[in-house]
């Protein structure tokens, strides 16, 4: 059919499963759009809007599914209530569809953006976009434009963001810097990497095209930072199997392969950033989507080379392809991941784990990478109950909020926790919950973290050790219980209450 786009926003009323259909826009001087959507238009379970920005004005060609109804608005129609009442009492959600892996995560005049992967047209997997986000806080998140849109030549796959203060790649115009942004267009034959590019401080992305031909099949993600020491930019690269890459630029556009390696126990979505021990020293940590990482450095050739075996920071974790911050030097590192946890019933699915800050502990003779709740957490505390350097054998507080953060420390000794039923011992060496067993730091007294949401729990031991479990609370059950069947030296124990205010969008 042909139709002249005098609306931004075209609605599609679909079921969360069936057949897909394939729509197709076509007009002359606009690059071609596709998506596909389980159309139904009678008993539709969510409504989804196709963002036509770029054909506003202009007559197109659609094709849709036989009987399909266009109706065309301003603006999207907002979730009904109850639709948004599915969503976490704390962590980050797409405003609707399916989201996954963390993209183009930059900090800028101390607002950090949040770009992800994003099917605008359904709560499963499929027509790869990139959605955007920015906070202050990252917990108050307030929802922006849809950045990159699936072409003729295949989804926007993950990447990441570099602000190129230099304007090395002279790509910038104005006062402000510059945001390069690197992705894989993954298309049926063959997947490459491209650059995107803003300048107005990322809220509009210009496609730039191809800086990387494709080197094997289905390498992609890629992860660019700025490696100070050899004046030179970095970029990470998945090849296949458990291979990965490093990339070399003096200008962001060209690039030159310096290495292939692998990274055992991990595929896809590298993360490469650089680290202050506590000993004062400095290696930089290659990770991969299931969180084993190399600690290590540079060679004088210029070569990445692993100090230590391989380590582990997730263990049987729904938290999957974590990504760091491109923020200003000597600023913390900060990190995201996705959690893989479902949201039943929502015309949104997936969330962001909590954000992360990294550190390295030397710990004998090698170092672990460590994670913590970004200190905004704080803020966030609504009620809380603390006890300090006392001997217990049980302790009870009653709750009446979802998102609870739980932080103790004791002396290595058989307990447990009980936090909306979920159930968490520990034995003096390891911590188990569920079917996860996450090991205690040798030497080191118990430091344990607990995060409670609608979406399940993140357990954070002695900050080396992480899992998110993908459990459904029992909210009938609203209470946090620590139990012993011998006093256990406790040094100290907090249990928070978490809230985002009621007018802020999650």
């Amino acid at each position: 059919m042909q139709l002249k786009i005098e609306k931004r926003f075209l609605r599609v009323p679909v079921k969360y499963d069936g057949e897909p259909f394939r729509f197709t826009l076509n007009g002359e001087g606009v690059e071609p759009y596709w998506f596909f959507a389980v159309y139904e238009e009678r008993e539709p379970d969510a409504v989804y809007w196709a963002d036509l920005r770029h054909f506003l004005g202009k007559t197109v060609e659609m094709e849709a599914p036989d009987g399909f109804l266009p109706f065309f608005s301003d603006e999207m129609e907002p979730l009904t209530e109850a639709e948004a009442a599915f969503r976490p009492a704390l962590h980050y959600t797409a405003e609707r569809g399916w989201l996954n892996d963390p993209n183009g995560l930059f900090c800028l005049d101390s607002v950090y953006h949040l770009y992800h992967q994003h099917n605008p047209f359904g709560r499963t997997w499929g027509n790869m976009h990139w959605a955007h986000a920015v906070s202050r806080d990252l917990f108050h998140w307030e929802y922006r434009e849809e950045a990159l849109f699936q072409d003729e030549f295949g989804m926007m796959f993950s990447g990441c963001a570099v602000i190129d203060r230099e304007n090395v790649s002279g790509l910038g115009a104005g006062e402000k810097p510059p945001i390069l942004f690197f992705y894989t267009n993954a298309g049926e034959k063959r997947s490459s990497q491209w650059l995107a590019y803003s300048t107005d401080g990322g809220e509009t992305l210009q496609k730039y095209g191809e800086i990387l031909p494709e080197a094997v099949r289905g390498n992609r993600d890629p992860k660019v930072v700025y490696d100070a020491a050899r004046s030179r930019w970095l970029m990470a690269l998945y090849f296949s199997e458990r291979t990965y890459a490093l990339y070399v630029s003096r200008d962001l556009l060209h690039w030159e392969l310096l290495q292939t390696f692998d990274l055992p126990g991990n595929d896809e979505c590298p993360d490469i950033y650089a680290l202050t021990a506590d000993d004062g020293r400095v290696f930089w940590v290659y990770s991969g989507a299931h969180d084993t990482y190399f600690v290590g450095d540079f060679d004088g050739s210029g070569r990445y080379c692993p100090i230590q075996d391989v380590k582990q920071l997730a263990y049987g974790s729904a938290s999957y392809a974590a990504q760091t911050y491109f923020c200003e030097p000597g600023k913390p590192v900060i990190r995201i991941a996705w959690n893989r946890s479902e949201i039943p019933g929502a015309p949104f699915n997936g969330s962001m784990c909590t954000p992360t800050v990294m550190s390295l502990k030397k710990r004998g003779d090698t170092y672990d990478l460590c994670m913590t709740p970004v200190d905004s957490i704080e803020s966030l505390v609504e009620r809380e109950d603390e006890i300090f350097d006392c001997e217990i054998t049980s302790h009870t507080v009653e709750l009446s909020r979802k998102a609870v953060r739980v932080d103790l420390e004791a002396e290595r000794a058989p307990f447990s926790l009980s936090l909306f039923g979920c159930v968490i011992r520990a034995d003096g060496e390891n911590v188990t919950a569920s079917d996860v067993t996450l090991p205690i730091a040798a030497g080191e007294p118990v430091s344990l973290t607990v995060i409670s949401d609608t979406t399940g729990f993140e357990i954070y031991v002695n900050g080396s050790a992480f899992t998110a479990l993908p459990l459904a609370p029992d909210f009938t059950d609203s209470r946090f219980v620590f139990s012993a069947d011998n006093p256990v030296r406790v040094h100290s124990l907090r249990v928070a209450e978490l809230a985002l205010s009621a007018s802020e969008t999650k």
